[in-house]
């Protein structure tokens, strides 16, 4: 016994260990439940000149398009639809000249096919957000909730463009924790 009571003494003595970067598990996300900026696809033709100001209009009318895309997905997937439409019914006028802007880029950058193309990206954009809803697993509905609870917020339709593109706060990556004693 006298032995044991050495050692916890001597052990009590030791001098701390080496600090070790790890990565803490991370925090559930909360927030934007999709890619804050959604690519708009290329022309399929050099012919079609796009300007500064023109790629700024579309880009905007894409991010919006698809947040509304990713509220549809959490509805259906968490049973949300009352939050899905109050939030098209107060942004619909909006939501729908969005639409008409992305409309009109495949129109003009696909010609005759370009309705074709939409109904192409706008699948691929909502199963892309199907799959990112199972990547999260239980945390997405937690998240639809706070994207939810975020949109419902806002008063106007300068808002919501904002929102849409608004990137998503950081998360830092590593913490230094003391590798004897577990803390930072």
């Amino acid at each position: 016994m006298a032995i044991g009571l050495t050692m916890l003494t001597l052990a009590g003595c030791a001098k701390p260990g080496p600090v070790v970067e790890i990565a803490p598990p991370p925090p559930p996300p909360v927030g934007h439940i999709y890619p804050t900026m959604v690519a708009v696809p290329a022309p399929t033709t050099h012919r079609v000149r796009i300007t500064p100001a023109q790629e700024a209009t579309y880009q905007q009318a894409f991010n919006v398009i698809g947040l509304k895309s990713a509220l549809m997905v959490g509805a259906l997937s968490c049973g949300q639809q009352s939050q899905y439409d109050t939030f098209m019914s107060t942004f619909q006028p909006h939501i729908l000249a969005e639409q008409h802007v992305m409309d009109t880029y495949f129109h003009r950058v696909g010609g005759g096919a370009g309705q074709s193309r939409e109904d192409d990206f706008v699948t691929l954009l909502a199963n892309n957000q199907s799959v990112s809803a199972e990547t999260q697993g239980s945390f997405f509905c937690l998240n639809t909730s706070a994207e939810f609870k975020a949109v419902l917020a806002l008063q106007t339709p300068q808002a919501l463009d904002s929102f849409a593109t608004a990137q998503p706060p950081q998360v830092p990556t590593t913490v230094a924790y003391a590798a004897t004693t577990g803390q930072p």
